[in-house]
Order: C-alpha cells, then sequence, then structure tokens
C-alpha cells in the first residue's frame, strides 16, 4: 500500500517519518520548498505545559477589543463573508468554560508521549537542534503572569506531569542573564524544550530520504480523483498514484479538498517571525514576553522573535511595520542582550491554520475511502506534529482510532 502525503511541513513529514517506521510505501508532495511553509516560520517552541485552546473564555472580547488596533498581539478584523462569520460564532461557542475544559483535556491527553517522539526522532538519526532548558515567562507588570498561573492551577489537577518554578526577578537574571532590569515576574516551565524550525524540516527531510521515501519538492497539487481503489494526485507535473492520500496542508487544506466536495473551517491566521543578533549575551532559554505575547528562541546563528495572531489572514506578504513592532516589543523585556536594528528583509510571514474550537483535524474524511487529513494546528504545529503522525499511523496502519485521538476526528465537527 502506497501513502502520499500533501504537504511537506512539519506535521506532513512527521507523519511520513511515522509511516515509513512501519514499513508503509511513502510519497510526500509538498508544492514549494521544504522549510517555505509556516511550519519554518514559527519560533519551534514544543510545549506541552502550553498546549490549550485558543477558544478561550475572554478571547473573543479581546480580539473585539483590538479589532481596529493594528498593532496588537491578536486582532480579529471585521469581514462580510459568511464562512467567517460562522466561523467566528463557533470559535466564541467553543470559547466557553466547558468546551474550553475539554479542549484542554483532549490536548493534554494527546501530548502525553510528545517529549518521547521528539527524543525517538533524534535516536533514529533525524539531526536537528533541540534545547531542553524550558521557557522562562516573563511579565513587566505586577500579576502580569496571571493566566499562566491560572493554566498550571487547571492541568495540574487533570493529570498533568509538568513543573513550573515562580522566580524573583533577581533569580529570573541569575537563571538567565538577557533577562531585563524591568520585569516585575517571572515563571519557569520546566519539561517544554524548543527546537529549531528550519533545521528540524532539514532533518527529516534528509532522514526520510535515506529512508527511501520519495519527496517531491515545487510540485503543487490542483486537484484528487479516486478510481476504484485508487487516488490520482494531479500536479502540473503529471499525476502520482497512491492507495491513501493524506492532506496535511495546513491552511491550504481547502484549496485540494474542495476537488473532493470536502470543506474544513479552517482559517489562516497570520504570524510573524525574525531571526537576527544582537549585542551581549543571548538567552539561554526560550523566552516568553506577557503583555507582548511574543516568543524568542535563541538558535545557533541567531534569536528568532515570533509572535502575532491575525484572524483572517491572507497571504505570505511581508509587513515592515510588524517585524520592526516584533523587534521593538521585546526591549523593555531585556537587559544582559539587546537586539540589532532589524532588517525587514529578514522578517518572514505565515499563515497558521485555526479551527473554530482550536483542535486540530486528525482521520480519515467521512465517506470518502482511502483519504485523510492532518490540519489545524493553530499555533501547536511544531509541538502536535510527532504525536500527529503517531496518531494517524495507528489510524492508518492498524484501522484503530485510540481513544485520546476521538476529540480531533472530523466526524461530527465539520
Amino acid at each position: 500500500m502506497t501513502t502520499a502525503i500533501i504537504g511537506g511541513g512539519v506535521v506532513g513529514l512527521n507523519l511520513a517519518w511515522s509511516l515509513r517506521q512501519r514499513g508503509e510505501d511513502v510519497t510526500v508532495v509538498e508544492g514549494g520548498r521544504i522549510g517555505n511553509s509556516a511550519s519554518g516560520v514559527n519560533a519551534g517552541w514544543v510545549t506541552p505545559s502550553l498546549s490549550t485552546p485558543l477558544a478561550a473564555p475572554g478571547i473573543v472580547k479581546t480580539g473585539i477589543k483590538h479589532m481596529f488596533d493594528k498593532d496588537g498581539a491578536l486582532v480579529i478584523k471585521p469581514r462580510p463573508d459568511t464562512a467567517w462569520i460562522k466561523w467566528l460564532w463557533n470559535f466564541s461557542r467553543s470559547a466557553r468554560p466547558a468546551a474550553y475544559e475539554r479542549g484542554v483535556k483532549a490536548l493534554l491527553h494527546l501530548n502525553e508521549h510528545t517529549l518521547d517522539l521528539f527524543d525517538q526522532l533524534r535516536e533514529d538519526g533525524v539531526e536537528f537542534e533541540m534545547r531542553n532548558a524550558g521557557i522562562l515567562a516573563l511579565a513587566l507588570e505586577e500579576g502580569g503572569l496571571g493566566w499562566f498561573r491560572q493554566l498550571f492551577d487547571q492541568l495540574t489537577p487533570l493529570g498533568f506531569k509538568g513543573g513550573i518554578e515562580y522566580l524573583t526577578p533577581d533569580e529570573a537574571r541569575a537563571l538567565d542573564p538577557a533577562v531585563g532590569p524591568d520585569i516585575k515576574e517571572a515563571a519557569h516551565t520546566l519539561i517544554d524544550r524548543f527546537v529549531d524550525p528550519d533545521g528540524l524540516l532539514a532533518g527529516l527531510l534528509q532522514r526520510l530520504t535515506g529512508m527511501g521515501v520519495e519527496v517531491h519538492q515545487n510540485r503543487p497539487v490542483h486537484s484528487l480523483s479516486r478510481s476504484g481503489s485508487s487516488w490520482t494526485i494531479h500536479t502540473d507535473q503529471g499525476p502520482i498514484q497512491a492507495d491513501r492520500v493524506v492532506v496535511a496542508l495546513g491552511a491550504a487544506a481547502n484549496r485540494l479538498l474542495k476537488s473532493v466536495n470536502v470543506k474544513l473551517p479552517i482559517i489562516g491566521a497570520k504570524g510573524y517571525s525574525v531571526e537576527l543578533e544582537g549585542s551581549g549575551v543571548p538567552p539561554r532559554h526560550a523566552l516568553y514576553l506577557m503583555e507582548a505575547k511574543l516568543g524568542l528562541s535563541p538558535l545557533g546563528r541567531g534569536v528568532r522573535i515570533g509572535g502575532f495572531f491575525e484572524l483572517p489572514g491572507t497571504g505570505s506578504d511581508v509587513s515592515p511595520r510588524r517585524v520592526e513592532q516584533l523587534v521593538q516589543q521585546t526591549r523593555p523585556y531585556l537587559g544582559g542582550w539587546t537586539p540589532e536594528s532589524v532588517n525587514i528583509t529578514a522578517g518572514r510571514a505565515g499563515l497558521r491554520p485555526s479551527t473554530p474550537d482550536s483542535l486540530p483535524f486528525i482521520g480519515p474524511v467521512p465517506d470518502v475511502e482511502g483519504l485523510y487529513v492532518a490540519a489545524g494546528h493553530g499555533m501547536l504545529g511544531v509541538t502536535l506534529a510527532p504525536a500527529t503522525a503517531a496518531a494517524l499511523t495507528s489510524i492508518i496502519i492498524d484501522r484503530v482510532v485510540p481513544e485520546h485521538v476521538l476529540p480531533f476526528q472530523l466526524a461530527g465537527r465539520i
């Protein structure tokens, strides 16, 4: 049996690795170059501690408050579009406390073996930068860690195994000299990690090639069709045949699924990142800047700053103003390291595939034989990719839907 995975982002490549580990024949078809998707734009965080639904109590009010603030971290834009209005309505319903708690539990169980799965990638020879120092959250205001504290108070009774340390400003600076003098509160999560997302994609690509997986780059897929028991993947460079197809195209999933009359409630939310050097000692930890809602990851070649969530987002064009904002908003939090003046051309943008309930779609398309979806991971693509791959591998090969994957099935959600 041959499985074709449409999409060479972090979810698609992890799935290809997982299936190939089980002896499956796998083909990956990517419309651009591996690494140019939203998977390569993010901060690379592996964060079981922060894997919670964006659709949380109060989020809609916050988004609407910043509707006309072009510099807001979360911006929900008005648009006279029926599908968008329906999406936003369902998003608001998912932000109710009971629905939010169900989402927290679902993501907690999906993430149960996430760290082990990343270790397995490394043990198998996938080469990528990964640091295990945890995340250091910094607040400029007294009480600025409020939702952070609430989150851990909620996760612990549910069986979450991660820990957190609350630090004084001096303790935070001792832990990481990059922390600035204006910090009022700090917290250190103990199990979280971060990776170089570009390096992870490159490492997976190299390993997959060595495993005999056929990877097509720069080969856009424009439609799918089924004849008998096989699928035809139509590309400008000729058709590709497969027994099964997995659509792992993130925010672009619906462009392909419409050829088989399937539409998922996935929209793109625009995010930005920039990578740069600076003066002084760079951060030792991934830093989460509470008020700015930005993430910093110190990579081997520079510090990556990522953030913003613009709903709905269109295209991957880069706003120089937003890139400059990424850098300027980090400065109040830093002391031992100062970012250099930003080179606007270094900024990147991508669309995070977002669902109304903030849970990805993982599983078969109802009533369509041999077609599967792995998309809609929002801001958690890197974190959830190995767990998504393991779950979908079980569904495809063993024909068993693990109980913890039931909340992510398409049936009943489309």
